[in-house]
């Protein structure tokens, strides 16, 4: 038993208040329990806890601030935060002042064991958030939209990897949101001030990929009539995002390895080194690891990259957020209009092959062609015009991105949209959808299992 440690519930909501009190006795916890933040920092000065659950909304303040006060204070006590507003913000600014554990209500009491079961185990805080830096971004300025669970365990990473000055390789499919990661990473670090600089190094020749990194002096080349500072130094004090990392060319990955080891640059037809002070960021939907393996990609260069690895789950992997990505894109474009439930429902049984950036055209394409006020199903017919060349290209990137099983991960994800759009023509109703498929009443059942499509 551990009555002797005892553990702070910081909740404006009696009820709530009630049950963390008897889940934590449960497990042999004292109970100590506050309704305000003024109450709760008489209870943290006065003793020591063994945890806190706090409250992002209290009547007189912010569960953040209180979690900022607690480590200003140097009070170890872990701190596990709790909301019913999962946003980006609130998430990453609870990793970033260092939460434990962040959850969204409603809560899970078996998933508040297993949190005071790694405490346990656990007599510090994640080193990550010990220097965390102070508040710098503009709340919502490169919003990512989520609430699923993938997304809250993304949020977490964003928060841990903005407090440290390391090397982040962002990995995920093209249109999942990369950038908009790295920009977060840039946003909530210390370096918010400084600039950001974006590389697209499949968009730049790979002759002149080192001029536009390095710069260059007047008459390293022909046609260099100036001097010419490089991307690199333009990005010094802030964040250099080098987006599509796996299309730069041997050449450029030994001056980039250099880059990353020694700190330094040395303009194109100069000589003098001069060093930089920049964090770098690197993005790419390829396997880099297979690209290792095949001699496209240097091994030591992969692992300076690798340093924070942050993976953004596609939109297929995160469906509940689908609707809410929907409304928030008409609310953005659509001057007033709006988005009907069944709509939202229909689109979140597609598979979205190019993930957000093509639900976010989708929906662009579907305001523009649809005259009505409200967005039906039936507007996105301009949507499926497009479905075959889109197909043609994520057919194409799964081709060229390699892996296992190429054929069996096409035909499942082509096999699972075919079922959701049989359907959806016939409002779920099996018996109607496998007589317009063609199949057999037990083996689209099964498949609507397979696929979780229920």
């Amino acid at each position: 038993m551990k009555h002797d440690k005892a553990i702070l519930i910081v909740e404006d909501e009696a009820s709530l208040r009630l049950v963390l009190s008897r889940t934590v006795q449960r497990k042999g916890y004292g109970a100590a329990t506050a309704a305000t933040i003024a109450e709760a920092k008489e209870k943290l000065q006065a003793g020591r806890f063994f945890a806190a659950f706090l409250d992002i909304r209290l009547p007189d303040g912010q569960g953040l601030d209180l979690l900022g006060w607690i480590k200003e204070r140097g009070i170890a006590t872990p701190c596990v935060v709790m909301t019913a507003d999962a946003t980006m913000d609130n998430a990453i600014k609870a990793v970033k002042r260092g939460a434990f554990e962040y959850l969204v209500k409603p809560l899970d009491l078996n998933e508040i064991e297993q949190i005071l079961d790694r405490i346990e185990q656990r007599t510090m805080l994640l080193g990550a958030a010990k220097d965390a830096a102070p508040e710098a971004a503009a709340p919502g300025r490169y919003e990512i939209i989520g609430r699923s669970a993938p997304m809250q365990s993304l949020f977490k990473k964003i928060g841990k990897a903005a407090a440290s000055h390391f090397t982040a390789l962002i990995t995920g499919e093209s249109g999942s949101g990369k950038e908009l990661v790295a920009r977060n990473l840039h946003e909530f670090s210390d370096r918010a001030g400084g600039p950001f600089v974006t590389v697209n190094c499949s968009a730049i020749p790979k002759d002149l990929m080192e001029s536009e990194l390095f710069g260059h002096l007047k008459g390293a080349f022909t046609g260099a009539d100036r001097d010419q500072k490089g991307l690199v130094e333009e990005a010094d004090g802030g964040t250099l995002f080098m987006d599509e990392i796996g299309e730069i060319g041997p050449k450029m990955q030994v001056k980039l390895l250099r880059l990353l080891e020694e700190g330094k640059i040395t303009p194109l037809g100069g000589r003098k080194a001069t060093p930089v002070d920049v964090r770098f960021a690197a993005a790419t939907n390829r396997d880099l690891e297979a690209m290792v393996k095949e001699g496209l990609f240097r091994e030591d260069l992969y692992h300076r990259l690798n340093v924070l690895n942050i993976h953004v789950p596609p939109l297929r992997k995160r469906t509940g957020d689908i609707e809410l990505l929907a409304r928030y894109f008409v609310k953005r474009y659509g001057n007033g209009k709006r988005i009907a439930d069944e709509t939202c429902a229909a689109l979140a049984l597609r598979p979205w092959p190019g993930n957000v950036r093509q639900l976010q055209n989708a929906i662009k394409r579907a305001l523009v062609m649809g005259s009505d006020e409200v967005l039906m199903p039936h507007h996105f017919s301009a949507v499926e015009d497009q479905a075959p060349e889109e197909m043609a290209d994520w057919i194409a990137r799964i081709i060229q991105q390699g892996g296992d099983e190429i054929y069996g991960r096409i035909i499942g994800q082509t096999e699972a949209e075919t079922i959701r759009q049989g359907l959806i023509k016939c409002r779920g109703n099996k018996i109607k959808t496998a007589a317009l498929l063609g199949i057999n009443r037990n083996t689209l059942t099964k498949k609507v299992k397979d696929y979780s499509l229920e």
